[in-house]
């Protein structure tokens, strides 16, 4: 099978976007397919007119001006699988595409207008050019259960399909004392660090220690100003901020924690879940997103409303209302000096663990929709 995947280059860093489209593309080069990977320029998912049209020569698979990064060699008749940040923005070259008889499928990480920080005419703009675009795509993938159920609802689509990631099989992490909480994500509001550190705040009497990984997003450098500025309300070396981590370093974060933390206000997935979970820690998550999903193995709308769910054992961490900082904070108490809250949430982790999907079954589940 061939398959041409187009995505967007660098975009300030590491995303669960980029890693779900670098693996993908490895599992399925493992698996002895053809996998042609084009990275398009711009600051996507406001690209300039040259980025459009680079991105249009990449679907249509045609070379454009000698400094493209559209190569020529691009395996004619594949089926094209176009990363969303880039095709929502472009409703005009996936139609050319699609009328030029090609297999467009976009690959949809998060909405466009699911994004925070965007204004009301932003969020408009976002959501007409990315009903045009999925309306003209040949079908739409999406990273969950809960992400297909609402691009249903926001578009009115009738033919979006869920390829859950995979994991890679990791280390068992072995803790910290006192215990040691990650944030594992840019430093952007939708990942919600301000409501985290007011959550800390209301457990600041009791002993842990946090660490916020990841980098400022394109133009997030005051937010991420704001929250060094929070987070020096603690005392010194209570919270860090290591910024973007990779390979070894990155491991031996995952090694020593013992919670991680992810109660977004909006997320299709939540990746980084499940890479915690297969190292057998537990997690906390925003209700009503895809991270609901990702922590228990069911789309959030089966899992709970808002508010944390009981700590019975069943599930491997907590559900909390991400625009409540108190629930965080009472959940987290109970965990940090609860023993036996923490025996169970770390059981229930190592059953999820055991579980969970590899990148070679998010690759055949894909090949089997776009190449019934």
């Amino acid at each position: 099978m061939d398959l041409t995947l187009v995505i967007p280059a660098a975009l300030g860093g590491p995303s669960g976007g980029s890693i779900y489209n670098d693996r993908l593309a490895a599992a399925l080069g493992n698996a002895g397919h053809r996998v042609k990977t084009i990275a398009v320029p711009g600051a996507w998912p406001n690209g300039s007119p040259r980025d459009h049209e680079t991105l249009a020569a990449a679907i249509r698979q045609e070379p454009v001006a000698q400094d493209s990064v559209v190569p020529d060699s691009v395996t004619q008749n594949s089926v094209v699988l176009v990363d969303g940040i880039m095709a929502s923005a472009a409703p005009e070259a996936i139609s050319t595409a699609v009328n030029a008889g090609i297999t467009v499928w976009v690959l949809v990480h998060l909405p466009l207008p699911a994004e925070t920080g965007l204004t009301e005419q932003e969020m408009t703009a976002f959501a007409t050019s990315e009903k045009a675009a999925l309306h003209h795509a040949s079908g739409v993938i999406s990273t969950s259960n809960w992400a297909r159920d609402d691009l249903i609802r926001r578009y009115r689509l009738d033919r979006v399909r869920a390829v859950l990631p995979g994991t890679e099989p990791a280390a068992l992490a072995t803790g910290s004392t006192p215990p040691h909480l990650l944030m594992l994500g840019s430093l952007t509001p939708r990942k919600n660090h301000s409501m985290v550190l007011s959550a800390l705040a209301g457990v600041a009497d009791l002993q842990w220690t946090a660490a916020l990984v990841g980098g400022a997003s394109q133009g997030g450098s005051s937010h991420a100003r704001r929250l060094h500025s929070l987070a020096e309300r603690f005392e010194p070396g209570r919270i860090t901020f290591p910024g973007v981590l990779q390979r070894s370093a990155l491991d031996a974060e995952w090694g020593r924690t013992d919670l991680l933390l992810l109660p977004s206000v909006a997320e299709t997935f939540g990746m980084v879940i499940t890479e915690g979970l297969a190292r057998g820690i537990p997690g906390v998550v925003g209700a009503g997103t895809g991270a609901v999903e990702a922590l228990t193995g069911h789309a959030a709308g089966s899992a709970t409303g808002l508010g944390p769910v009981p700590t019975s054992g069943t599930l491997p961490g907590g559900v909390v209302d991400p625009h409540v900082p108190e629930q965080l904070a009472a959940l987290l108490r109970e965990w940090l000096t609860d023993a036996t809250v923490r025996r169970s949430w770390r059981t229930a982790a190592l059953r999820r663990r055991d579980t969970l999907p590899t990148w070679a079954n998010t690759a055949t589940t894909l090949l089997n929709i776009v190449h019934p």
